[in-house]
This record gives structure tokens, C-alpha cells and sequence, in this order.
């Protein structure tokens, strides 16, 4: 039994331990799933506390998984992570049944699971945890009480630490479709033999007597029947097809001419200012904005600035930026998942992404030199 209870702790620390990981190096990332959540639930009053709220989960999760791996604090832990899958299975059961938000995000952008996925893994995690609490009395901790609340408070100060680095440059590792080195022209692309969305119809009739209606399919439904009047028609998706990684890269110029094609086939390089709020925008020293600007003139490299602020922000907001940035728009979500900073610098060469800058660590001309050579 001894064995069978580390095994069980190790196993749920490690799925906390990466949960938690592959959330806390990108918050945003956590954030942006909150907002998806509140939407959903109807909660938009929420949607401010969102960035907070993601980083006590992430910190959270991290931490109790660390705590169990290494055996400190155990029973605590095993009581946190009762708490955490408590909440978790009904809402992922809902979320598995009613489907509305498609990707529920434990995993981050490291692991995509199906909702119904998630579900069975946070029932398969529910037994992990019960087993070593039902036999708690078994379990001892590594260390005296007085090194665990220290190494407690250790792990949760470093796992802030580690998060707050990640918000305040780019994410330390990048799971998105964005990263460097990424294709976003062969991102976009659907195989020809890729599975397609498969729907069906569902056909709503009222019984004339009792007024109780029922579901039909095109196979039984009651045509001709004196006894049912059609009352509706539903389309139910029955299983998703292929998505591409890269799905609504879709640039649009400010007079509304499509650029897409242009931006992703220009041989050369092509730097990006990319701020999907151009009124909310963090940049507040303009002189290394303007010496790049001034760079990309010299060498006859495009400048473009992607926001999804309204034209009329964008027109107003512009005598700000040096004047050969040629603003475009594109979809808010798209842009906060290319960059984790408004703003950013994005660095293209015929769609592959080369280089990516946090506002606070925009390059000097001798690195741009570099990055463009």
C-alpha cells in the first residue's frame, strides 16, 4: 500500500505540476480563457479580475503539485487538489455537454483535450486524489513542520515570480501557432483530405393531441402524418472536422482591401507593430518605436501596424506613431495570441516568424541588424 500511495501522489502531482506550468508561463494566455469562460456563464462583470484570477490558479495548481511531488505538506495538498477537482468536474461536465467554449484550457496551448476529454481525466484525477485521503493516516511528510511551511512559502512566492516574468516579457516558452520559426502561410493550409465538420439535421414535430414535441430524423420523421404538425429544424454538429493551427489570420488594410497575401508573400522582411488596443497601449517611451522606424526607412523594410481598434481610434491615435507605420486591423484574439504584449513587435520574412518583442524589450538598431541581415 505504501508504494501504491506514492505512486498516486507523484502521478496527481505531475498533472497539477504541468497544469500549472504550462499555464503560469503564459497568463495571459489563462486570462483570455477566463474572459471565454465569464462569457459564457454570463459573467462579464467578472471579466476585469480576470488576470488576477489567473494567476491564483496557475500558482495554485503549480504549487500543489509541487508540494505532492516532493512530498511536503502532503495532506494539505491532497485537500487543495479535493478542492480544485471538486469545482472542476461539474464544470467540465457542463462544458462537455453543452459545449460552449470548444477548448476549456487546463493544458494551455501545450495540450488541446476534447471537453469530454477533460471530463474523464479530472474523474481519472478525482480517484488519484481519494485513494492516499482514505488513507491519509499513512502518508508522512519528508520534512519537520517548520522546513515545510518555509519551503510552502518558498514555492508560492517563486511560482508568482515565475509567473509574473512571463507577463512582463514574452511567455519563456511559446506553445501557440505564432512561435518563432512558425510558417503562418503553411498554418493556414486545410489538406485536401483532412476530415470535414459532420452535421445533422434534427427535425422537431409537435404531436397534435398531447402538444409534446419530439425529435425526428430525415429517416423517420413523420411526413404525411395527420397526427404531427413540423414544428422546427435542428442542426446538431456530430463530430468536428480538421481545424488548421492557424485559422483567422485575416488582415484587412484601413481602407478594408484584404493584405493577407501581400503581408505572408513578401520575400523580404517585414516588421509588425502589433497592438490589438491602440488606446490601452503600454508604450509609453516612443524614441526606440521611432529609431526602428527610422532603420526600416533606410533599408526599404515594410512597417505595418496591426491593431483591432476601430478606424476612427486608429486615425485619431496614429500622429503618435512615426508616420511610415501603415496601419491594418485584425481580429482582437488573433493579435493577443501572435503577441503577448500590447504593444509588440512581430518580425516576418515570407510568413515565417522571425523574431517577437515585448514593448519592454524592443530591439536596438545593432540587434535589428542582426535579427534583418
Amino acid at each position: 500500500m505504501k508504494y501504491i500511495l506514492i505512486f498516486f501522489r507523484i502521478l496527481t502531482g505531475l498533472v497539477f505540476t504541468l497544469s500549472g506550468f504550462v499555464k503560469a508561463v503564459d497568463p495571459v494566455g489563462t486570462q483570455i480563457k477566463f474572459e471565454d469562460y465569464f462569457y459564457a456563464l454570463g459573467l462579464e462583470f467578472l471579466i476585469p479580475f480576470g488576470l488576477i484570477l489567473s494567476f491564483l490558479l496557475n500558482a495554485a495548481e503549480l504549487v500543489i503539485g509541487i508540494m505532492l511531488i516532493f512530498n511536503f505538506l502532503p495532506k494539505l495538498a491532497l485537500w487543495f487538489s479535493l478542492v480544485f477537482i471538486s469545482i472542476f468536474i461539474p464544470l467540465t461536465l457542463w462544458l462537455a455537454v453543452y459545449n460552449p467554449v470548444s477548448d476549456c484550457g487546463c493544458f494551455g496551448d501545450a495540450i488541446i483535450l476534447t471537453n469530454w476529454e477533460t471530463f474523464w481525466k479530472n474523474i481519472i484525477i478525482l480517484v488519484f486524489i481519494l485513494i492516499p485521503l482514505i488513507y491519509r493516516a499513512k502518508l508522512n511528510d519528508s520534512f519537520k513542520l517548520k522546513t515545510s511551511i518555509t519551503l510552502f512559502t518558498l514555492t508560492i512566492l517563486l511560482a508568482l515570480g515565475f509567473e509574473y516574468y512571463n507577463y512582463a516579457n514574452l511567455p519563456l516558452i511559446d506553445f501557440r501557432p505564432y512561435k518563432i520559426g512558425a510558417n503562418i502561410k503553411e498554418g493556414i493550409i486545410t489538406p485536401d483530405d483532412a476530415p470535414k465538420d459532420v452535421y445533422e439535421s434534427v427535425f422537431l414535430y409537435k404531436e397534435i393531441k398531447t402538444g409534446k414535441v419530439k425529435e425526428f430524423t430525415l429517416e423517420n420523421y413523420p411526413e404525411g402524418n395527420a397526427e404531427w404538425a413540423y414544428d422546427s429544424t435542428v442542426t446538431k454538429l456530430i463530430s468536428k472536422g480538421y481545424e488548421p493551427p492557424i485559422h483567422d489570420f485575416i488582415i484587412t488594410s484601413i481602407e478594408g482591401d484584404d493584405v493577407t497575401n501581400e503581408i505572408l508573400n513578401n520575400k523580404s522582411y517585414s516588421l509588425i507593430f502589433v497592438s490589438f488596443d491602440l488606446e490601452k497601449s503600454k508604450l509609453k517611451n516612443f524614441t526606440e518605436l521611432r529609431n526602428i522606424a527610422d532603420y526600416c526607412l533606410t533599408k526599404d523594410v515594410d512597417f505595418y501596424g496591426f491593431t483591432a481598434s476601430v478606424r476612427s481610434s486608429i486615425r485619431k491615435q496614429a500622429g503618435k506613431y512615426p508616420h511610415n507605420i501603415k496601419f491594418c486591423t485584425g481580429d482582437k484574439t488573433m493579435l493577443k495570441t501572435i503577441l503577448r504584449s500590447n504593444p509588440g513587435i512581430l518580425v516576418l520574412k515570407n510568413g515565417v516568424v522571425i523574431a517577437k518583442y515585448h514593448y519592454r524589450n524592443f530591439p536596438d538598431i545593432e540587434e535589428l541588424k542582426e535579427v534583418l541581415k
